[in-house]
């Protein structure tokens, strides 16, 4: 009775939950009974399940395999899966390229009113605007002397860069250059022009981004660097390397001249041919087939013309001397600048500081008296720039429709030596450090802006700077620093960030007095940059 009381508390269990399953079992067929009430004892493969929760032997032998089914996307969410795929990519690119501005110029530029100092040297000639390292951005390239009141200074060519006015490079050279010209010829195929310098050392080529030098121009041999040389043309690529030449002249000490034909590439004297006329050679004019030149003695200028091709059949065949008849030939003379129907005329006469004038002449040539005349005492008047604005609402409104006009330097002298006071420095040689003292002229330079519209014009007054002015005696000659030939092109407008507006470039420059030695003076030029279209609207409100 006992035992038969045991059996019935007691019962044994099934052998699913039994103690020799592993613990893993009991969760999942906690599991599976609880889906079977959901699915009311279906086991998703229409197969029967027992009232114990579970299939039988036979029934798991027969299931069929269960595939799992992924609902497809639809096409909003492709659409959006694929767009924060490309947002994510876009946000890479932004980050690695775009974000850093890198000083190899991966960012554009905006140049921003500057002004750098440099000591020691005069700035001289035309500001030539060159190809930079730096993307959207160009470089400056000119001419500098040597300081007069120092011994030990020198020449030579500077580049300083567009967007603040930091050098980039420059070459000190024994003897001074004359001219410089960054616009003619791409001498080694990149695509970039490069500068031709000529001066007392002859003709040379170099890379206006690096400063590197390509080329003395030399004869055949190499070994003799050619001096004497009149500035350059450009002809035709004619030993097929892919380079144009370049055609000059000389003129010998023994009265001999000749045209000279030198390769663009590597500087070597190609060929070269006499000419038979007397007098000075130089090229007037060349076209696309023939060469107007000149021969100059004493007063008197001849005019000649030869075709390109016979120049040239003549040079390389070794031909006879040229001896060409006269042709009849006006130069084409220098009647003012015009711009949008106003010309700007500008007569300096007399000799300064003394006895100098400048006449300055506005003209509208629609309305003849509409004429505005300006004459300065002891005054010059540099050779002027213009500018033209793009027109918009803004500067129209700002400028009062002065979207026109020209800049003009001029200097007068208000303070300086008479010729009588400084014959005592003619008698001998002004050595740098000695006792002598130089003559000094003060003047003041002047910037002035004239701008217009089709019924009136406003003059501005853009700056006011004084010049210190030494004048060394040089045996029989006074030579004077800043010299007034030097200044004649040291204005140029142009866009040298690329981003549509203009900005004028200039220089100057003076002598300090030093407090540091008595009777010293440092040379010092200065060159800036202002954003013209920008600061012009401010100069209007200062002049009202």
């Amino acid at each position: 009775m006992a035992n038969h009381t045991s059996q019935g508390v007691y019962a044994p269990l099934p052998q699913s939950l039994s103690d020799s399953d592993s613990e893993k079992d009991i969760p999942i067929t906690i599991r599976t009974k609880f889906s079977d009430r959901l699915n009311n004892f279906q086991n998703g493969v229409h197969e029967t399940v027992h009232h114990n929760g579970y299939v039988s032997p036979l029934q798991i032998m027969k299931l069929p395999e269960v595939r799992k089914v992924t609902p497809s996307m639809s096409l909003k969410r492709k659409v959006c899966f694929v767009f924060s795929i490309a947002v994510c990519f876009l946000t890479i690119v932004v980050f690695l390229w775009v974000i850093p501005c890198s000083e190899s110029g991966t960012c554009p530029v905006r140049i921003s009113n500057w002004e750098n100092q440099h000591d020691g040297i005069e700035l001289t000639g035309k500001i030539n605007v060159v190809k930079s390292a730096f993307k959207n951005t160009a470089n400056l390239v000119l001419l500098f002397k040597q300081n007069l009141n120092s011994a030990d200074s020198q020449n030579g060519i500077i580049s300083v860069l567009g967007n603040n006015g930091a050098v980039a490079w420059y070459i000190n050279q024994a003897k001074a250059s004359t001219d410089l010209n960054c616009y003619l010829i791409d001498v080694n195929g990149d695509d970039i022009n490069d500068c031709l310098v000529l001066g007392e050392m002859g003709l040379e080529a170099i890379d206006p981004v690096s400063g590197s030098v390509f080329w003395h121009a030399h004869n055949h041999s190499q070994s003799v660097v050619m001096t004497g040389l009149d500035f350059p043309v450009i002809l035709q690529d004619l030993n097929y390397d892919g380079i144009n030449e370049i055609l000059t002249t000389t003129n010998a000490v023994s009265g001999e001249s000749k045209f000279l034909i030198i390769s663009g590439k590597t500087g070597i004297l190609l060929g070269e041919i006499s000419v038979s006329h007397s007098g000075h050679l130089g090229i007037i004019e060349i076209n696309a087939s023939s060469v107007i030149y000149s021969c100059t003695v004493g007063n008197e200028t001849i005019y000649h013309q030869v075709s390109i091709s016979a120049l040239i059949s003549n040079v390389f065949n070794r031909g006879d001397s040229l001896n060409l008849p006269r042709v009849k030939f006006t130069p084409e003379s220098h009647a003012g600048y015009t711009l949008n129907g106003r010309k700007l005329l500008i007569n300096n006469v007399g000799t300064c500081p003394d006895s100098c004038r400048v006449d300055i002449a506005l003209i509208d040539e629609k309305k003849v008296q509409n004429n505005i005349v300006w004459s300065y005492q002891n005054s010059y008047a540099f050779i002027p720039t213009s500018f033209s604005f793009k027109q918009t609402k803004s500067n129209l409104s700002s400028l009062k429709g002065h979207v026109n006009g020209f800049i003009l330097k001029l200097w007068q002298w208000f303070g300086y030596s008479h010729k009588d006071k400084a014959k005592r420095y003619l008698t001998k040689r002004y050595v740098p450090g000695n006792n002598s003292a130089p003559q000094i002229n003060s003047i003041m330079e002047r910037v002035v802006l004239i701008t217009f519209n089709n019924t009136n014009f406003h003059v501005i007054n853009a700056s006011l700077t004084e010049i210190t002015q030494l004048c060394f005696p040089n045996e029989a000659k006074v030579r004077c620093q800043p010299g007034l030939e030097n200044q004649n092109s040291s204005l140029l407008i142009t866009d040298l960030d690329v981003d549509g507006s203009q900005e004028l470039v200039s220089y100057s420059s003076t002598y300090l007095k030093r407090e540091d030695l008595k009777d010293n003076w440092q040379l010092v030029s200065n060159m800036k940059v202002i954003r013209l279209e920008a600061e012009l609207p401010k100069l209007y409100e200062v002049a009202k």
